[in-house]
């Protein structure tokens, strides 16, 4: 039986009956979607679809053909939309959620929780830094506050520690913030030398805040800063060393929640803690030299912006766009009509939080904003999907997933199916693991326990010999292990062996 018929009959509400009759079809049909036995919790899912089913074979037959696409929860605490609203990536590749969540999302950290606020860093550690030398400065970083205080004095100290050649003044624009506790801080550093204040008379809202600061001094180029992000050693020279290309607008860094220039998983807000792994990212980010890769919008977390552009087009919609969300990408656009581009400035990885400034308002913010940009720049959101479409960033990605892998001292070994024994804490499995439909035939390398590697190149059984030595020798495999269950043809398995020996790579059998 075909899976089109299968797929017809439980449509047609036969799934019990089709379970009955053709039980082995299903669980095969069930284990290829991958769901296999167990993964469905019949009874939460009998509620969860106010249906009744003859097995629980029956209920993961009608959640993979009906449920999964109405949002019937499948077991107690995952929502099938929810995940596919925050993983645009998956929907994008075709991927039914939860299946993508048990094999490859659980171990990638989706569905993680938003981290806490970092404990508030302590205003002496912030007055011991050296003021920045805004008398040489030839760019203001502008970072608009209002609450938030753990977060925004992280980011502020982040600025303030990481070492630059560029010389930049860092103006802080206090937009009538309710935390008497923050305004006093601020107001500390102001004396200190270590930020420039602006202080708004009232609330006047992220955008035109975003102008006040812009408007700072003339004859700079301007970084905008979100107050809930954290940069590292060097952030600043890499940032503007990707500006000031020809007839660059804007540039933007990699990010962990930056939409098309997020990572690991793109169009995400990866949830991360701004920890020593993230640090480490933008270290292996500035010494993959990549090349800055242009893009339809700058992202306004963390956003260079040339002063001559601003000068040409004027700064950020206020009217139009109230208190944010939107601005940058409207900005955008227009200098791209003014003759203009953006990049995305590879070579730094720049921490965001993602969300903090506007809290619960932010999904009717970014609705409103969209409907406004499409209404101001008609076939925007064609553009932008035409870009992720052909996802030009996939090899920065790939790349630095790669010296994520190189970074780490464990020796590598590629593993395709069961091993019985535990694996020694110096080797890291790079786990060969079959892929999903609409992707089944390939396999994803998924290194076990180590976090999301999205990115990494799959193996195919049409790959060639040299195509998987190639990768093997990227990734630095040293031996491949072949236990038990091992998936795949023997055509392909003898030119998995092959690219082994030719690489070096020592081949263990475990029939």
């Amino acid at each position: 039986m075909s899976e089109i018929l299968l797929e017809a009959l439980a449509h047609a509400g036969l799934a019990s009956a089709t379970a009955a009759i053709l039980p082995g079809w299903t669980e095969r049909f069930c284990e290829r979607h991958g769901l296999p036995r167990g993964a469905v919790d019949p009874d939460h899912y009998r509620r969860a679809s106010a249906k009744t089913f003859s097995s629980p074979l029956a209920a993961t037959l009608h959640y993979l053909t009906i449920g999964s696409s109405q949002d019937f929860s499948p077991r107690d605490g995952f929502s099938p939309a929810r995940y596919r609203r925050l993983n645009p990536d998956v929907e994008l590749a075709g991927y039914e959620p939860f299946a993508h969540w048990l094999r490859f999302g659980l171990a990638e950290g989706r569905e993680a929780e938003v981290p806490r606020d970092p404990a508030p860093v302590e205003l002496a550690r912030l007055l011991s830094h050296r003021p920045p030398d805004g008398r040489r400065a030839k760019v203001d970083v502008v970072m608009p506050v209002y609450g938030s205080r753990a977060l925004a004095l992280q980011a502020i100290d982040s600025v303030l520690a990481a070492d630059t050649r560029e010389a930049y003044e860092l103006v802080i624009v206090d937009d009538a913030s309710p935390d008497p506790v923050l305004r006093r801080e601020l107001e500390a550093l102001a004396r200190a030398g270590l930020i420039t204040l602006l202080v708004n008379g009232r609330n006047l809202g992220f955008v035109e805040s975003v102008n006040r600061g812009f408007a700072a001094h003339a004859d700079r180029d301007v970084v905008l800063l979100n107050s809930d992000t954290k940069v590292f050693r060097g952030w600043l020279d890499r940032l503007m060393a990707a500006l000031r290309t020809e007839r660059t607008a804007t540039a933007t860094p990699l990010s962990n929640a930056a939409t098309i220039l997020s990572y690991p998983a793109t169009l995400c807000d990866n949830r991360l803690l701004a920890d020593a792994q993230v640090q480490q990212w933008d270290e292996l980010c500035a010494g993959l030299h990549e090349p800055p890769v242009e893009i339809p919008t700058g992202v306004g977390f963390c956003m260079a912006v040339r002063r001559a552009c601003l000068d040409q087009i004027g700064a950020f919609d206020g009217e139009s766009f109230g208190r944010g969300y939107g601005e940058e990408n409207d900005f955008c656009l227009r200098a791209t009509a003014a003759g203009w581009r953006h990049v995305a400035a590879t070579g730094l990885f720049v921490w965001h939080r993602g969300g903090a400034s506007f809290g619960s308002e932010r999904e009717a913010l970014i609705a409103t904003a969209q409907a406004t940009i499409e209404r101001l720049h008609p076939g925007y959101a064609e553009t932008v999907g035409q870009f992720i479409r052909r996802d030009p960033l996939a090899g920065a990605r790939r790349a630095l997933d790669v010296a994520r892998i190189g970074r780490d001292s464990r020796q590598k070994r590629l593993r395709l199916g069961i091993t019985a024994t535990p694996v020694p804490a110096d080797i890291l499995e790079i786990v060969l693991t079959p892929d999903l439909p609409p992707h089944g035939g390939q396999y994803r390398l998924v290194p076990a326990g180590a976090g999301g590697y999205p990115n990494l190149p799959r193996l195919r059984p049409a790959s060639s010999t040299p195509e998987m030595s190639i990768i093997l020798q990227d990734l630095g495999v040293r031996e491949c292990y072949v236990g038990e269950g091992a998936q795949g043809n023997l055509e392909w398995l003898a030119h998995l062996e092959q690219a082994c020996r030719s690489s070096g790579v020592e081949w263990i059998s475990r029939p």
